[in-house]
């Protein structure tokens, strides 16, 4: 039995990762050569602006750009106020009240996306529409906005995972130094965090990289650059947003649905780039008590 159990641990741990990798090979491989058609067609075309399938025009820098202007608005909003509030929760926040808002947290964090979405359509591009004076409140202002909330419980709970990570004893150690709590923190908490805040930062990229329903809901899907480029205020389209909306529309087999398999092939290398790059940040070191 002894042997038994030695031999199977390692096997099916082994077995465990060569499936995982298998199943990320075949899905990349599947989206590959589905992407082919579209790319021997279009080329350098994919790299226009303009799409128009009807004309064979498959131009994909809108949902580009779109996909990182509403994802860079979303972390802009989020990784400051997740940083605060984590490191409330973690060094500050009395234990007996800790509870209550991390149990709040949660709840946030679990809401379904479309009903963010919801509430966005209702409140938020009525609200920005109002005050800033447009003919409509879908922009990527509003995207960014919404995901940036989406996106915040799930980044506080990260951040205060990872700083009450680190042993008591070197607050304690820092505290018989004489540091405040605020210099505690600041100079011994994070540093010995800071592998695992990057890491949490960067998860919630992921997120924001992949969410759907919510974004299409309030970004307006349309397919174009704007003008000036740093104008925030006017209707976008992001990669996952194009997919949710269009691609029930493509036939199968043909030059569109190709171009469509192509943009999600993009979408899984940019994820697969940033679980890469979280893995690498998130090498804990070992602290024996």
């Amino acid at each position: 039995m002894l042997k038994l159990k030695t031999f199977s641990g390692p096997f099916f741990v082994w077995s465990a990762t060569a499936i995982s990798g298998l199943v990320i090979f075949t899905i990349l491989a599947v989206l590959a050569v589905t992407s082919w058609p579209s790319i021997a067609e279009t080329g350098w075309g994919f790299f226009s602006n303009i799409w128009n399938p009807s004309d064979g025009k498959y131009g994909i820098l809108p949902m580009i750009y779109g996909t990182f202007a509403v994802t860079l608005i979303a972390l802009t909003i989020a990784v400051p106020m997740g940083l605060f509030t984590g490191i409330y929760l973690s060094e500050i926040v009395k234990p007996s009240v800790r509870i209550y808002l991390k149990t709040a947290l949660e709840i946030l964090a679990g809401i379904p996306s479309i009903i963010y979405g919801l509430i966005g359509v209702s409140f938020l591009a009525p609200f920005i529409s109002d005050n800033l004076e447009l003919q409509t409140g879908r922009t990527l202002l509003t995207a960014g906005i919404l995901l940036g909330v989406m996106v915040l419980p799930t980044l506080i709970t990260l951040v205060d995972d990872a700083l009450r990570n680190v042993p008591n004893r070197y607050r304690e150690a820092a505290r018989g130094l004489g540091l405040y709590r605020y210099e505690i923190t600041l100079f011994t908490v994070i540093p010995l965090a800071k592998n695992s805040l990057t890491s949490a930062v960067l998860l919630a990229l992921g997120r924001a990289f992949g969410e759907t329903m919510a974004v299409m809901l309030v970004i307006g899907s349309i397919d174009r650059l704007p003008s000036p480029i740093y104008n925030l205020l006017v209707p976008g389209q992001t990669i996952t947003s194009k997919l949710g909306r269009e691609m029930a529309e493509s036939v199968f087999g043909s030059i569109h649905f190709s171009a469509m398999v192509f943009i999600g092939f993009i979408l899984l290398i940019t994820v697969l780039l940033i679980t890469y790059l979280t893995g690498k940040f998130s090498k804990k070191i070992i602290i024996h008590e």
